[in-house]
């Protein structure tokens, strides 16, 4: 159902203000950003489509899922079999995921593969054979997954937690559906849901390796060039949000709680502030104040983290913690505590240093393999940084001030807005 791949990695000196990229545009008019790299004899491709999840039909939750699902079955010129003997020959490494408001894409070769390797991607992406037994096959696998997951408490309470948080209940459906939405998808669908989903209008693209300048061109024209250019708008915005708490009561020896509030979305002028926010929050791992107060004052987690969760247009603040079931309560209230502290008295001076010290050290990470800075190149095109976004890093990290993380702080974090869904043994 899904090619994984295994990602070599090298290592080197990484100097962001020389990080250089190209932005190209090929003869079908396709834009895309492009590293050359010949230290690897690699390529990779990071790709996305707008779109995903959100435009299921109602009652047919899943099919998108579905469909990308079974990209790696078969096409017109490839049964199941033949595709995946053909993958495991060229050493191509093919990967689809749904999210829910893009296609995810990936591709990986090694260079002396390359025509070969592409002729696979071209073959996926242009002419999918949704076959009925291999749909069959595939909505089995999915059910199976389902199942699994209906005995996981996190992942239940992660559903719980998007069924009641969101009142869009397009975004609030679960991205591979259901037993029984699953049942309600045809081949038509399944179709339906490629067509809308695979087109040039919403297709971003980063490449990256051992290939030159004409040759990326080329091939980008080769395997996408002839898709449609039509694309559903797709700008999620939360304009209502649930706030409270939700119970779910289960057999379990601890609780599984999700929490959440709105957040901000990735071009927000606060973005970053927000975040040195949120790692002094909760997303610095050990150093975070929810790790230091909750765990190790209190010994009532394990672990609890807080990250921001951004999408094109909107964005979400969300963490997650587990307790014992009698002490659900007195750790959602030192959560809100953290919060109203932040709010009202924001982070102090070695905080804030000591987090933007991290982002501007952390960030190495992207560029440790050509698929990684593919999907980086992507993932800034995505949410229209700029082609300066790599220049300017450091420099809006360094131009962040105490007073504009504190500012945000007191606007951004408001513990009445919270939505907790807690999943365990206790009383509503």
């Amino acid at each position: 159902m899904k090619v994984f791949f295994v990602i070599f990695i090298f290592f080197f000196s990484f100097n962001l203000q020389a990080f250089e990229f190209k932005e190209v545009k090929t003869d079908k008019g396709i834009k895309f950003w492009f590293v050359e790299d010949r230290n690897i004899k690699l390529v990779s491709l990071s790709f996305s489509f707008s779109g995903g999840a959100i435009f299921d039909s109602e009652k047919k939750e899943g099919t998108t899922n579905l469909m990308t699902s079974l990209l790696d079955e078969g096409t017109e010129n490839f049964s199941s079999l033949d595709y995946k003997l053909a993958l495991k020959n060229t050493g191509a490494k093919i990967y689809f995921s749904t999210d829910r408001e893009k296609i995810d894409g990936t591709f990986r070769v090694v260079s002396s593969q390359l025509q070969k390797g592409f002729w696979l991607l071209q073959e996926t992406i242009n002419h999918p054979q949704f076959d009925q037994n291999e749909i069959t096959k595939v909505k089995k696998q999915i059910e199976a997954s389902l199942k699994i997951d209906q005995s996981n408490v996190s992942t239940i309470a992660s559903d719980l937690f998007n069924e009641n948080f969101f009142f869009d209940k397009s975004f609030s459906r679960k991205i591979k559906g259901s037993i029984k939405s699953l049942e309600n998808i045809s081949r038509k669908d399944i179709l339906n849901s490629y067509l809308t989903n695979f087109n040039k209008n919403g297709l971003i693209i980063g490449i990256a390796g051992d290939i030159d300048e004409e040759n990326a061109k080329k091939y980008i024209d080769y395997v996408f060039g002839d898709l449609p250019e039509k694309a559903k708008e797709n700008k999620i915005t939360f304009s209502k949000l649930n706030k409270g708490k939700k119970i779910h009561n289960i057999e379990t020896p601890q609780a599984t709680i999700v929490f959440g509030q709105k957040g901000l979305d990735r071009k927000h002028n606060d973005y970053f502030a927000a975040r040195i926010a949120n790692y002094v929050l909760g997303g610095g791992g050990f150093q975070s104040r929810l790790y230091k107060e909750v765990r190790e004052k209190r010994g009532l987690v394990y672990s609890i983290s807080t990250y921001l969760l951004p999408y094109k247009n909107d964005g979400l603040i969300l963490g997650a913690f587990q307790t014992r079931n009698e002490t659900v309560e007195e750790t959602i209230d030192h959560v809100k505590e953290e919060w109203d502290k932040i709010l009202n008295n924001g982070v102090s001076k070695k905080e804030f240093n000591e987090a933007k010290t991290y982002y501007k050290g952390s960030f190495s990470r992207n560029f440790t393999n050509t698929l990684s800075i593919a999907n980086l190149l992507k993932i800034v095109q995505y949410y229209d940084l700029g082609n300066d976004y790599f220049k300017n890093r450091d420099r809006i990290i360094n131009n962040i001030s105490l007073k504009q993380v504190n500012d945000v702080a007191s606007n951004f974090y408001k513990s009445d807005e919270l939505f907790f869904v807690v999943v365990g043994k206790l009383k509503e």
